[in-house]
């Protein structure tokens, strides 16, 4: 959840930064009904594929380029790009040659990652 001294506005700054995966830098934004994570991503970084049970997620790709697979269908996303992944859906990505910077958004909330 977003802390109370922050209500209505924030930026990246306001918030903890965590690092997963041993190089993945991201920042989580909860409100009562969406979720917002601001992810930095070094090169040649693969995820697995996955789906989720009970929420709708969107991304944009803020910076560098990465490839998505969503439902079977490959894509690559150059800056400027979304893409949505339905409840239920499988899903996954992959970086380049380049870092990338990503926006996810879920709705509702992911409670594994609410700390």
């Amino acid at each position: 959840m977003i802390p109370d001294s922050i209500k209505h506005f924030f930026n990246e700054t306001d918030l903890k930064t965590e690092i997963v995966e041993g190089d993945i830098k991201r920042v989580i934004y909860t409100g009562e009904n969406i979720q917002v994570i601001l992810y930095h991503f070094p090169p040649h970084k693969v995820f697995p594929v996955h789906a989720h049970d009970k929420q709708e997620q969107m991304g944009y790709l803020v910076s560098g380029k990465m490839g998505f697979m969503v439902g079977g269908e490959e894509r690559t996303l150059l800056a400027g790009d979304f893409y949505r992944a339905p409840i239920g859906v499988e899903h996954n990505a992959w970086t380049m040659d380049e870092p990338s910077v990503l926006l996810d958004i879920f709705a509702p909330p992911r409670k594994d990652l609410i700390k």
